[in-house]
């Protein structure tokens, strides 16, 4: 294993139970509860407070997060102080100027006159949404956020792990669990991803990885967005998940110290969600291969079985003594269940140097696939790959899809490496390339250690050999390498008058170690914000976030990687005017965003 997780030490104990009467609101510890099979904690989540974008629901149904008020988007939620007791069966709730509502509870069910009443008094305190005042929504059926997870578990020892790699204090209760663990071992929780678990006298299925919002970003103790906890979590593990949801199937007591066991016992595949292509999960080194006196092949059993595209890549989340490390890494094979990644060591790389070390059986936690298709459909557009050093990687298997979908397409490959010891793919792609009609590959060394190989040029190709390997003005071009190498090329391409929507690129990029705040918005807005590509319309504030905030919160599922302006995924084409709350290491290019860290200061129109 390669360290990314962290063995406890000692046996996983339940260290704290909370519930969360009202959801959005502060939660209430207990000392111990009674699971019963389909249900969550007694009590969690009875009440919501409807925002007035939606309807109200018309009979006991469950009712998706977004038609209520959430620390997502009203971080003031944070401000408002419950109490519930439980043996005078009632609840209160103190407003931050002083004001309190109270609703009485008979056999845990809210009073419907002291709802109504909530609901008068609630619209002094928020204000209306578009189709009416904040209102209480109390359905009989507890407001989870998930229909079939009732119960939320975070590991304390993973907080513990963010908290290092962040240098800050982290507030556990900013994860809003019913089950908080401990001793379980930094991350082991995403193991626990379709598997049992006794818990007390309870057994409860682990359904899904928990992937954490905006929410997060709320002090409980004051109601203010003080650490971007999301950036966090982006920045130094390269993913967004922290803690899991869960169901209950074995019904039973649960105590604050009661053990957490994993049972053995596997679930259903298909009783759980689809997993997300971005949940990190454990995949296991089936067979290492060695490609070059620098380079191996990994090759990787995925539990998940998630389809890939040709050039698309995985992310590896490891960690060495000096901390958590993550990096993007091509597939350059795949089938259902299993990976192949292309991995080079560099003298420094201190991932690249752990991957060298997996040895088949180790275990190494992944996440991905991530990026769009690069290729458009049109098989009768001239093609031009390029890349430089291990940037080779995803031409194989572009180069594999036109072999199977358009093999008459014109293709030329250009590969550019110091020496004919880097490039370890390059006999596969020039025997693939052969049997193609209209493929060319063309192979570049910089510092050659003796004779050229038969067809390879000495030196970096000249801004004249892209301008002829452009002539055509529809020829699509696909890029990878370093960032330099990259834009030097999409420069001369762009000279040769190749437009800037056919030329595509996937740089290389290292994560940053991104500042944990952010810079104020310059203007308040509001502002509206088109989605052009899936017609979906939202209102912008500053408590909504940056625009890939609120596109998540508009249920869109854009491509993000870092979240810190690192990487270039999500720039976006962009009408309109907007800023960029922290200085961008990725290029953005005129008309464009880096939605991670952008925001609107007009109205604007976005390509998603």
């Amino acid at each position: 294993m390669t360290g990314a997780d962290t063995p406890g030490a000692g046996p996983a104990r339940i260290t704290r139970i909370v519930r969360y009467p009202v959801k959005g609101m502060t939660g209430q510890p207990v000392e111990r509860v009674a699971l019963t099979v389909g249900a969550g904690l007694p009590l969690d989540r009875i009440l919501a407070l409807r925002n007035g974008s939606t309807a109200p629901a018309t009979g006991a149904e469950w009712v998706p997060s977004e038609a209520f008020l959430r620390l997502v988007k009203n971080a003031s939620l944070a401000r408002h102080r419950l109490t519930l007791d439980d043996a005078a069966g009632e609840l209160r709730i103190g407003s931050p100027d002083g004001g309190v509502i109270v609703i009485r509870l008979d056999a845990g069910r809210p009073r419907p006159a002291d709802v109504a009443r909530a609901g008068r008094t609630l619209r002094g305190w928020f204000p209306a949404g578009p189709l009416g005042p904040v209102s209480v929504e109390s359905t009989g059926v507890p407001l989870w956020d998930w229909p079939r997870a009732a119960v939320s578990i975070v590991n304390l020892d993973t907080l513990d792990a963010m908290a290092t790699a962040g240098e800050v204090p982290l507030d556990p209760r900013r994860f809003r669990a019913n089950l908080y663990v401990a001793g379980l071992g930094a991350w082991r929780e995403l193991d626990l991803v379709g598997r049992r678990v006794r818990v007390g006298g309870a057994e409860l299925e682990i359904v899904q990885a928990t992937e954490r919002c905006r929410a997060t970003t709320v002090d409980p103790a004051t109601g203010v967005r003080d650490l971007n906890v999301p950036v966090l979590l982006a920045s130094r593990f390269g993913h967004l998940y922290c803690g899991v949801y869960a169901r209950v199937v074995g019904g039973g007591p649960v105590a604050v110290g009661d053990p957490f066991t994993d049972t053995g016992g596997r679930v259903d595949p298909a009783g759980l969600p689809a997993p997300a292509p971005d949940r990190p999960r454990y995949a296991t080194v089936a067979e290492r291969l060695p490609r070059s006196p620098t380079v191996v092949t990994l090759r990787l059993r995925d539990p998940a079985g998630v389809p890939c595209a040709p050039g698309q890549h995985l992310r590896v989340h490891t960690a060495d003594k000096g901390g958590p490390l993550w990096r993007c890494y091509t597939i350059t094979d795949a089938s259902i269940g299993e990976l192949r990644i292309g991995v080079k060591r560099l003298d420094d790389g201190r991932v690249s140097s752990l991957l060298h070390e997996l040895r088949a059986g180790e275990r190494l936690l992944i996440s991905g696939p991530y990026g769009d298709p690069p290729l458009s459909p049109d098989a009768g557009r001239p093609l031009l790959l390029v890349a430089a050093g291990i940037g080779i990687t995803p031409v194989l298997p572009l180069l594999r899809s036109v072999a199977a979908t358009a093999p008459q397409r014109s293709v030329t490959v250009v590969n550019v490496a110091r020496t004919e010891r880097e490039t370890p793919l390059w006999p596969e792609i020039t025997a693939l390339a052969n049997r193609l009609p209209n493929a060319e590959a063309r192979l570049h060394l910089t510092a050659p250690e003796g004779p050229l190989p038969p067809g390879a040029r000495q030196g970096r190709p000249t801004a004249e050999e892209f301008a002829h390997l452009a002539k055509d003005p529809l020829t699509e071009a696909y890029l990878c390498g370093p960032s330099s190498f990259v834009q030097s090329v999409r420069a001369a391409l762009r000279a040769a008058g190749l437009p800037e929507e056919s030329v595509k690129d996937e740089p290389f990029f290292s994560p940053v170690a991104a500042a944990l705040t952010e810079l104020p918005p310059p203007s308040p807005g509001p502002f509206t914000v088109r989605f052009a590509t899936s017609g979906i319309e939202a209102r912008w504030t500053p408590e909504d976030g940056t625009l890939l905030d609120l596109a998540e919160t508009a249920g869109l599922r854009l491509p993000a990687a870092c979240r810190a302006g690192a990487c270039g995924t999500c720039r976006r084409p962009v009408k309109g005017r907007t800023a960029h709350l922290l200085t961008p290491a990725a290029p953005v290019g005129a008309g464009n965003a880096l939605l991670c860290c952008a925001v609107p200061t007009s109205d604007v129109t976005l390509d998603a």
